[in-house]
């Protein structure tokens, strides 16, 4: 057994404890109010507002025929007009209120009494006992037994509550060491960051985190929680009217509250921008590899203890991933391949998640895109070339540069993962004609040479009831094998033409 879970176990022991003990101190203090007053029945219900139910707590009776019901409606006690009383009051049954409403008594009730006596606190009326007697009592001759019973009442209420709290705090860190303890050194980098992103949300019950890194040169949000309830796109690329950008330029963890929805959290086009935002960096060998946001719709979330549990999250996870890595190139991005797409873990968390939590407004579609020419420029290109041309790719088709929300994963050499998150249904195939259009023109490498290319691309939308991202993988694969099929008879049958055209000339 793990540590925190004999700890959970010795806790929750503690707590039933002291709530048994002060159920047991409640019952004796009943007890002990109806021998000094000298009163045939006493009994204690807390005023549940939340429910609008009167809850019977303790009782104590030297009659028979007495029964009382463990919860009773408001309107279906007679204690109903004393809900909110806040001084002692004495009813006369058959006067003050109906004796038939005194329903805890079989047959005719022997009660010419009942003393209400309230518990307040906070200025809320949250208990009544009643001091029910054959005969009326004078308060004046009972003041010392009352006062002392409703002293007492006070003070284990309040230690009680005390000790709750107390609980439920060292039940909040004990919560925080099962967090930490989800982050390992075994674990891929991709999968520490994302457990760490999913263990942030449990602290952020109005809100989420997001991952922000590098890749096709810019800086965008890769990966979001789970259940994160006001999520940034993915994609979205960061500007430097944001809280994401004082934190890499800062390298130190920003917050800011949003008054009007500023400052933002990514960029200005961001529409829902809300609450407050914590922005922790991810530092590696001093350089900056990422941020990542924490954000709440409630400002308040954000006390001191929770800002110290979200950056020593980041930090533990940090140094999880650092422990794995080995010598790290200055120039080396931490979730990319040497083309500067994102690896494919990336990409496969970021279709998972999208899976289980939807945007309500908002559509993902994920596909692959290839080079249909391939063969071609294999004939003409050195291996050195090829490389440099899926590297300046990457970056060409980055979504951000047409507007769009999305980025560029690495599934294979010459096939490129696409991952697009907008509003507009219509968004692959603008963003797909866009990069034909900009192919139209040949491809410049940064040796000078020019290279031609033809691509073809297949998708599909992330939706549906679909386990994980394995199956939205096949659908975009057979949709690019489609894609191929179709680009290969287009080039066929214009080649033909071509041979023809040229034929005609000739004769």
């Amino acid at each position: 057994m793990a540590i925190t879970e004999k700890t959970n176990a010795m806790g929750r022991t503690r707590e039933d404890k002291a709530l048994r003990e002060f159920k047991h101190i409640l019952r004796d203090l009943v007890f002990m109010l109806r021998q000094s007053t000298g009163a045939e029945t006493v009994h204690m219900h807390w005023v549940n507002r939340a429910r609008k139910q009167f809850v019977m707590e303790a009782n104590s009776t030297s009659l028979s025929r007495v029964m009382f019901q463990d919860r009773v409606s408001f309107e279906g006690h007679f204690l109903y007009p004393q809900k909110d009383l806040q001084k002692i009051v004495q009813l006369r049954p058959g006067e003050d209120l109906d004796i038939s409403s005194l329903t805890h008594y079989y047959g005719d009730p022997p009660v010419r009494q009942c003393t209400v006596i309230p518990f307040v606190n906070n200025r809320e009326t949250v208990a009544l006992t009643v001091v029910e007697t054959a005969d009326p009592i004078l308060l004046s001759r009972h003041e010392p037994a009352i006062q002392a019973y409703t002293s007492a009442m006070e003070n284990v209420l309040n230690t009680y509550l005390e000790l709750t709290d107390l609980y439920e705090k060292q039940q909040e860190w004990i919560l925080y060491e099962e967090s930490l303890e989800k982050i390992s050194t075994r674990l891929h980098k991709v999968e520490i960051l994302h457990r760490m992103l999913n263990e942030m949300q449990k602290l952020l019950p109005g809100g989420g985190a997001s991952l922000v890194a590098r890749g096709m040169d810019v800086w965008i949000n890769v990966l979001n929680s789970g259940d994160a309830a006001m999520p940034p796109a993915l994609g979205l690329m960061i500007d430097e009217k944001s809280i994401a950008y004082d934190s890499l330029k800062s390298g130190s963890p920003e917050f800011a509250i949003h008054f009007n929805q500023n400052p933002k959290r990514l960029t200005a086009t961001e529409s829902d921008t809300e609450g407050a935002t914590l922005a922790i960096p991810i530092m590696i060998d001093d350089r900056r590899q990422g941020t990542v946001l924490a954000y709440d719709r409630n400002a308040l979330i954000f006390k001191e203890s929770v800002k110290h549990k979200l950056v020593n999250l980041v930090r533990t996870s940090t140094l999880a991933i650092r422990a794995n890595l080995g010598s790290v190139s200055a120039d080396e991005d931490l979730l990319t391949c040497p083309y500067s797409s994102f690896i494919p873990d990336v990409w496969e968390k970021a279709v998972d998640t999208t899976l289980s939590s939807r945007h309500p407004l908002r559509n993902t579609w994920f596909g692959f895109i290839t080079i249909v020419n391939l063969q071609t420029l294999r004939s003409r290109y050195r291996l050195e070339e090829l490389k440099r041309l899926q590297k300046t790719l990457v970056r060409a088709f980055n979504p951000s540069s047409f507007g769009i929300n999305g980025y560029i994963g690495f599934h294979s050499d010459y096939v490129f993962a696409f991952l697009l998150q907008d509003v507009v249904g219509t968004t692959p195939e603008n963003w797909i004609s866009s990069l034909n259009q900009m192919l139209s023109k040949p491809v410049s490498l940064n040796n000078g040479r020019q290279v031609e290319v033809e691509i073809a691309a297949g998708y599909t939308q992330v939706e549906g009831e679909r386990d994980d991202f394995h199956p939205v993988v096949r659908e975009a694969k057979t949709a690019l094998s489609e894609a191929v099929k179709q680009s290969v008879l287009f080039r066929n049958h214009a080649d033909t033409e071509n041979r023809a055209h040229e034929e005609d000339t000739a004769e």
